[in-house]
């Protein structure tokens, strides 16, 4: 009888040390410029997952220094949510700063991936934003994000610790290039969009990996992609222009932001895009509402 108690009380023990050490933890990411709220959500990836009702995590990825001085700063983010798309318009509850609040961001947060490790089913390399070439190792850009009553934000600092490091070999982005004037339609009409991709061939492995894939970025409802992601053909010169089409339909109507996001087969270990492999364009659509009975 005298000895459960002890027991009990020493599983209380340990559960508090390991609370106390996750807090330290995430307080010292926090410290470091890293985004709120992100840590014990990854703690408890394996104990408690959501379908719905969860928030987004913004999450800064680094900094990289441009060959002409610039400054570009990468942020990501990770939807806690397991199904539910989440949408956050442009504006208090979705802003950047100083500058913003609309820098680029996302406005469309799809789930988490289902594979991978923990910090491998989040979106990596969203959204930049430029610094000029004289910006100081002080100066900060933070994404606020508010969704289900949960304000999260991540803070981009130029400390040395989140620079991130040039490819080998001289690689540079490839590019795409789409139609960037605003194309409108009326339900149930379908789009079809292309883009030009060109890259100058490195990483000279990347044969059947280089990609342009097609994002629901901005605007309401749902998307359709078909297809979402078009591999452009192992021959393939360097400098070539190849043209990749997608048909879209839309669910409702709205203004979208639809993005061409562009990668020359470069992915990290857990197979997500990095920089500088990676580019993107974005494509505006104006729906309107079909005729009625249509």
């Amino acid at each position: 009888m005298g000895s459960r108690p002890k027991t009990r009380w020493r599983r209380a023990a340990c559960v508090a040390v390991v609370a106390i050490v996750a807090a330290g933890a995430a307080g010292n990411r926090l410290a470091h410029g890293q985004q709120a709220g992100v840590l014990p959500d990854v703690l408890q990836d394996t104990q408690i997952q959501y379908n719905w009702g969860r928030h987004v995590a913004p999450l800064y990825e680094g900094w990289f220094r441009n060959v002409d001085g610039t400054i570009d700063m990468w942020f990501g983010y990770l939807n806690l949510n397991w199904e539910e798309v989440l949408h956050v318009p442009v504006g208090p509850e979705n802003r950047v700063e100083p500058g913003g609040p609309d820098l680029g961001q996302p406005a469309v947060f799809v789930p988490r991936r289902r594979t991978g490790g923990a910090f491998q089913r989040r979106e990596n390399f969203v959204f930049r934003v430029r610094l000029p070439r004289d910006a100081d190792q002080g100066d900060e850009v933070v994404w606020t994000v508010t969704a289900h009553g949960t304000t999260d934000r991540a803070v981009g600092l130029l400390l040395p610790i989140y620079e991130l490091s040039a490819l080998p070999d001289g690689n540079r982005p490839p590019t795409v290039r789409v139609d960037n004037g605003s194309r409108r339609i009326a339900l149930p009409d379908k789009l079809t969009l292309s883009a030009s991709f060109s890259d100058d061939g490195k990483p000279e492995n990347r044969r059947g990996r280089a990609s342009v894939r097609w994002v629901h970025y901005r605007g309401p409802g749902r998307v359709t992609f078909e297809p979402d992601r078009s591999l452009i053909p192992e021959d393939t010169e360097p400098g070539d222009d190849v043209e990749v089409e997608t048909t879209v339909t839309f669910s409702e109507p709205g203004t979208f932001g639809l993005r061409a996001l562009a990668n020359d087969g470069t992915t990290n270990g857990g197979g997500n895009p990095v920089v500088p492999g990676t580019t993107h364009a974005l494509v505006t659509v104006e729906v309107e509402p079909g005729p009625a009975g249509r």
